[in-house]
C-alpha cells in the first residue's frame, strides 16, 4: 500500500493520537541529500541522530503498517515507536563501530517492530495458558501454580 494511503487510513482511526502523530508527520520534511550528508558527518550530535531517525519515518510506518495484523494487544502507534526506537539503536551502535548504512538502520527497524509483535503473542500464550491450565478447587495448591508458571515460562524462551 502506498505512503499516502496508510497515513490517509492513520487519520480515519478517529485515534487522538494517532491523529496528533499524524498531524506531526505531515509537518515533518525529507532531508534533502546534502543535510544527509550533513548529519551523517555529524551523527555522533543527539540533534543530527533525531533528524536522521525523523527521515526514515516514513518506512518506520510502512513497516509497522504491514506487521499490525500480526500484533495480538499492541497498537499501529505501539509498533511505530518500536521502529523509532530500532532507527535510534542502529544510529547508536554505529557510533561504537563507526559502520552505518541504510540497510542496517532499515533491518533494525524490522527486527524491533518484529521482535515487539514476538514477545506480545508470546505473553497472550502465556497469559492464555495460565487461564487454561491452572487447575480451580482442592488441586490448585502452590506448588501446582508453581510448576505450571515455570513450564509457561521456559516455553516463552524457546519462542523467542
Amino acid at each position: 500500500m502506498k505512503y499516502k494511503h496508510i497515513i490517509q487510513e492513520m487519520k480515519e482511526a478517529r485515534d487522538p493520537n494517532m491523529m496528533a502523530f499524524v498531524k506531526d508527520v505531515e509537518k515533518m520534511k525529507r532531508l534533502t541529500k546534502k543535510e544527509k550528508d550533513h548529519y551523517l558527518q555529524t551523527r555522533f550530535l543527539p540533534e543530527s541522530v533525531q533528524k536522521l531517525v525523523e527521515d526514515f519515518i516514513p518506512y518506520i510506518i510502512f513497516v509497522a503498517y504491514c506487521n499490525k495484523g500480526k500484533a495480538k494487544n499492541l497498537q499501529m502507534l505501539d509498533l511505530i515507536n518500536e521502529g523509532i526506537l530500532g532507527a535510534y539503536g542502529a544510529f547508536e551502535r554505529s557510533t561504537k563501530d563507526g559502520l552505518l548504512t541504510k540497510i542496517k538502520v532499515q533491518h533494525s527497524i524490522r527486527n524491533r517492530i518484529k521482535k515487539a509483535i514476538n514477545i506480545d503473542y508470546c505473553q497472550s500464550i502465556a497469559e492464555y495458558s495460565f487461564e487454561i491450565c491452572v487447575p480451580e478447587g482442592p488441586l490448585a495448591n502452590d506448588d501446582n501454580v508453581i510448576s505450571i508458571y515455570s513450564e509457561i515460562q521456559r516455553l516463552k524462551g524457546c519462542l523467542q
